[in-house]
């Protein structure tokens, strides 16, 4: 891990972030046009070291106004390091790059004090309006740190977290307990935390998956140039790691139905509102009389994936002409259980296989993937339900999936956020 002393700036390496003497401040920005990069800073420290006194002159006096005013505050609280994305990770090694990428939320996590930048914040009336809770790399560097301190564009202190917790949970979703440290993120289900992403933007599409790593102690190497097959991959490491299946808990009435047939999402942004939690059915601990501790059950329910879709073993309710898979939902509120609408799959892939096979499909009234229990009529048949191994469709085939134009798969243009390249800024 490198990170700059904050008296001069200059770069230093340490092997993990627990080893920084005395620990370290971070900085979340959005980033500008020009940032100076590793390179850079090293360019400017070997020429300051050359120059007139035994120490040179300080390198701080030539870097960029926002990391000699973040090497300034960070000195000012107490810290003799600071660490910032733009300089601070070689992005010509992709070894380092891929290190940083997979330890980023560790990295916001453990600093003693992360400043949050907001370039276009001169009031404390506008921060929610900052262009700052837009991006996707931000929202992990808003949920990870222990300490965090939001800084107008003069660099003047707005206010904690916590104080613009309440106002930051009705503009971006993030319930305020967690801002305020009072739950942890990781208490909340994966359809939760995935639309806490929201309509955040990245530049690359990739790094809608990349930038959620932290949020589901996740490591995966990133490929730049896979397009949104990343988001795929994320959510089939989740898939592997977390009982949670509120994974496949998403609906985006607006996209195609080629996707919105399928299992997995093809955006974090396909999950904006989907206050769904996973509760799968409990029971009474065998133990002392009159204690009524309660405790899961074997979870037989199971996901792998398959070069035709996803074989899952799981409750399959037929009420009518109508099918349901029951994956253990509930509304967030407490108000009723949640299904997943499914139909038949007669495509070549699916009746090729042995498994029943099925896709998700859509309500006609309101075109929702999911159906809430509670709406079905009384005078509707009862359901039948048993538990079948079946075939899920689980993304649509390369000929509908245009992996280079995310933009046009979830209705928006996608703007600047985390710059691989930086151009270098003479001394």
């Amino acid at each position: 891990m490198w990170v700059l002393n904050t008296d001069r700036a200059e770069l230093h390496f340490f092997a993990s972030p627990e080893e920084v003497p005395g620990g370290y401040a971070a900085l979340s920005h959005v980033w500008d046009e020009k940032e100076l990069s590793f390179q850079d800073l090293q360019r400017i420290q070997l020429k300051c070291a050359k120059r007139f006194t035994k120490k040179g002159r300080n390198p701080r006096n030539f870097v960029s106004e926002k990391i000699r005013r973040c090497c300034e505050l960070a000195a000012s609280h107490g810290y003799k390091w600071v660490w910032i994305d733009t300089c601070c990770i070689d992005k010509t090694s992709s070894a380092e790059l891929s290190e940083a990428i997979n330890s980023m939320f560790r990295y916001y996590s453990l600093a003693g004090i992360c400043y949050g930048y907001l370039r276009d914040v001169s009031e404390l009336s506008t921060i929610a309006e900052s262009i700052w809770f837009r991006r996707g790399w931000t929202l992990q560097e808003l949920v990870a740190p222990r300490s965090f301190l939001f800084l107008s564009r003069t660099w003047q202190a707005l206010g904690s977290r916590a104080d613009f917790s309440e106002r930051l949970e009705e503009r971006i979703g993030i319930p305020g307990a967690v801002l305020r440290l009072e739950v942890s993120y990781a208490d909340f289900s994966i359809a939760q935390r995935m639309s806490w992403f929201g309509e955040r933007q990245t530049t690359r599409l990739e790094d809608e998956a990349y930038c959620l790593l932290g949020l589901f102690d996740i490591h995966m190497p990133p490929l730049y140039g896979e397009g949104r097959n990343a988001f795929r991959r994320l959510q089939e490491e989740i898939m592997k790691q977390s009982a949670d299946t509120t994974l496949f808990a998403w609906d985006a009435p607006w996209l195609e139905d080629h996707l919105r047939s399928c299992l997995l999402a093809p955006s974090p942004s396909a999950f904006k509102g989907r206050d769904i939690v996973y509760t799968p059915p409990r029971c009474l601990e065998e133990a002392a009389p009159n204690d009524s501790t309660l405790t899961l059950v074997d979870n037989d329910m199971t996901f792998s994936v398959a070069p035709d879709g996803i074989l899952a073993y799981i409750l399959i309710i037929a009420r009518g002409d109508e099918t349901y898979g029951d994956l253990y939902w509930s509304a967030g509120d407490g108000s009723g259980q949640v299904l997943l609408r499914l139909e038949a799959d007669s495509t070549g892939q699916a009746r090729s296989s042995r498994r029943p096979s099925y896709r998700v499909c859509f309500s006609k009234d309101n075109r929702s993937r999911l159906h809430w229990e509670e709406k079905l009529s009384a005078e509707s048949p009862g359901p039948y339900s048993s538990w079948q191994t079946v075939l899920l469709r689980h993304r649509p085939s390369p000929h509908w999936f245009p992996y280079g134009s995310g933009s046009m798969i979830v209705g928006r243009s996608l703007h600047s956020d985390l710059h691989l390249t930086s151009a270098s800024t003479p001394l």
